[in-house]
């Protein structure tokens, strides 16, 4: 719980440092990528949370995996990989990672990100956001893919998940670049004080 009254408890434990966790919708995986610092490191291991909880390699391979999505209605999984000599976007059914695997991205793709509907994924591809119409009906079919937005702020983070989708589908909230602070120049630092309610103010806008 949130307000901390029970003790915290141990969810996973790896031989290798985790970089990125997500949960799968129904909370019945806990999915987590492991630190790309060598070569084939950067591997993605599902844990189930009830159970059998040992690990289970999903995407496991001499190559580096990043960015570890769950469809919203579960059955599949999008990732990053650089299997190809560069990174690109595919997608693989989950839990079955080996029952089909298509490539969704072509020329460079990262960071992928579902819509709420699971009808659209997004991902990074140079300095733009692009997003992919996906169809399910026979298994799973990218039909078109097409640009969103392509601001000199977006993030381009090759490691991390560094923006979201909001609730709705109606956008995409991501930090601005990180810009260094001029040599000579004093950092300012800001307090904000009972931030809360301005935060559930603006979510119901």
């Amino acid at each position: 719980p949130v307000d901390g009254s029970t003790p915290q408890r141990l969810l996973a434990k790896l031989d290798r440092q985790i970089q990125e966790v997500t949960w799968s919708p129904d909370g019945r995986w806990l999915v987590l990528r492991t630190d790309n610092g060598a070569a084939g490191a950067g591997d993605i291991v599902g844990i189930r949370t009830s159970g059998d909880t040992t690990p289970v390699p999903l995407v496991a391979d001499q190559f580096t995996e990043l960015h570890p999505a769950i469809s919203p209605d579960g059955p599949w999984i999008a990732y990053t990989s650089d299997e190809s000599g560069t990174q690109e976007v595919y997608v693989r059914a989950f839990p079955a990672t080996t029952a089909g695997r298509w490539q969704v991205s072509n020329g460079g793709g990262f960071q992928p990100r579902w819509s709420p509907d699971g009808r659209t994924l997004y991902f990074g591809s140079g300095d733009r956001l692009v997003a992919a119409e996906i169809r399910t009906t026979h298994g799973f079919e990218v039909v078109g893919v097409k640009p969103v937005l392509s601001p000199a702020a977006f993030p381009t983070d090759r490691f991390h998940q560094a923006y979201d989708v909001l609730p709705g589908g109606q956008g995409v909230i991501f930090p601005r670049q990180w810009q260094a602070t001029p040599a000579g120049a004093t950092p300012t630092v800001v307090e904000a004080e009972n931030w809360l309610p301005d935060v559930r103010a603006l979510s119901r806008r």
